[in-house]
């Protein structure tokens, strides 16, 4: 049942190993499904480390199975990509293309390499399944739902999930700290676009038109009221217009067209249908009283991350455990951003921890959040991850 693991002693020992991996990573950064450079890399650690792996047609993705198969089987996986942002860290290590690992992508991806470094060395030892799940696409468009239709959560079923993120979430953490929610984690992300179809014409005769922008205008303001007098105050829910396009920059000129972009964030099924049910409704009276048309369309949804009070149990007593008392910190708050990992946990029930360890950017001495170009990390820590996935996934297996 891995007993014979000491998650943290063995994990720490191939820290070198594990940030030698992030570094690597983060300079071949890459965007989307198809990450050939990146997804070579993990294969070649992989051989090295004789470690076989299954890879999947249409997508950059991979899997690595441990253990006998004859018990409980637990999935731990890393997101692979990145974004398209040019880095501005100064770091001999940077982005050698015009993309970056602005995310901590490159952290989760070494992490798990690391954590199959381990489970090699005890893969007799082990009963039940460890899947290992290399996947891509989180950023855009969502790669976990593919993951999830190619079969990563069967043969053999999957009883539990972990996931972590990297964070800077408190500055009276210290790094190598873990955070964790025992239930709401992040939020079901929808995004709206919204086109109003209208008459365009002159400034001056707006009575000759159908005004698509004033249409546009009203909608808006009228959205807003679902999260302020139609959403309970108890509940979580964000609806944020991003983008509106109308018109091309004329000052005399009333478009035939206008555009809105936005998106929706909700904690729970319940609340996610009742707003999105409601922005129809709105939109299509709103935009017919005005004696306009529209088309609308909610595109990329990530299911909630929700996770399971039993295993953020065994998560938090793992952690006291491998790291000591006070190292483990119980969130009040959901993030109220996009995962697609919610394609996982709304199938299994597991566990999405964060793990502390910003550093500062060395151009300006600063601290930036995730999506910066001057984003930084602290790769000392790393080991911690890979020790929280090896000692969770000892308590789920015999859970």
């Amino acid at each position: 049942m891995m007993e014979n693991i000491c998650s943290v002693k063995e994990a720490q020992k191939i820290s070198d190993k594990i940030v030698q991996w992030r570094r690597d990573l983060h300079k071949i950064p890459e965007i989307g499904m198809d990450l050939p450079k990146t997804e070579a890399y993990i294969k070649r650690i992989l051989d090295q480390l004789d470690v076989k792996y299954k890879v999947y047609s249409g997508h950059s993705g991979l899997t690595v199975d441990f253990g006998n198969g004859k018990g409980k089987t637990v999935v731990i996986r890393a997101d692979m990509d990145a974004l398209p942002i040019v880095e501005e860290t100064g770091l001999p290590y940077a982005s050698e293309n015009q993309n970056m690992h602005a995310c901590g992508h490159d952290a989760h991806m070494a992490i798990l390499l690391g954590t199959a470094a381990v489970l090699k060395i005890h893969e007799q030892e082990i009963n039940g399944t460890v899947r290992l799940l290399f996947q891509p696409g989180e950023e855009f468009p969502g790669g976990a739902q593919v993951m999830v239709q190619d079969g990563v959560l069967e043969s053999p079923h999957a009883d539990y999930v972990l996931a972590l993120h990297v964070s800077n979430r408190n500055d009276s953490y210290k790094n190598g700290d873990v955070a964790v929610n025992w239930e709401h984690t992040t939020a079901a992300d929808d995004q709206l676009y919204l086109t109003i179809y209208g008459k365009g014409g002159h400034g001056s005769r707006p009575d000759q038109c159908i005004d698509p922008v004033a249409i546009a205008t009203l909608v808006i303001n009228n959205l807003q009221y679902i999260i302020s007098r139609e959403v309970s105050p108890y509940k979580s829910s964000v609806l944020t217009i991003a983008t509106v396009k109308g018109g091309n920059g004329a000052n005399n000129i009333i478009p035939d067209t206008a555009e809105v972009i936005g998106t929706v964030r909700n904690l729970d099924k319940e609340t996610r249908d009742f707003v999105l049910k409601r922005i129809e409704e709105i939109v299509e009276h709103t935009v017919k009283a005005m004696r306009g048309d529209y088309s609308l369309e909610f595109k990329y949804p990530y299911p909630a991350i929700t996770n399971n009070k039993d295993v953020v149990k065994e998560f938090v007593d793992a952690a006291e455990k491998i790291l000591g008392e006070n190292r483990c910190h119980i969130l009040q708050f959901p993030e109220l951003g996009g995962e697609d990992a919610g394609y996982y946990f709304e199938r299994i029930p597991g566990c999405y921890f964060y793990l502390q360890c910003p550093q500062a950017c060395p151009m300006d001495g600063k601290i930036y959040g995730a999506h910066n170009s001057k984003f930084c990390l602290d790769d000392s820590v790393l080991y911690v991850g890979t020790a929280m996935f090896l000692e969770t996934t000892k308590k789920l297996l015999s859970f």
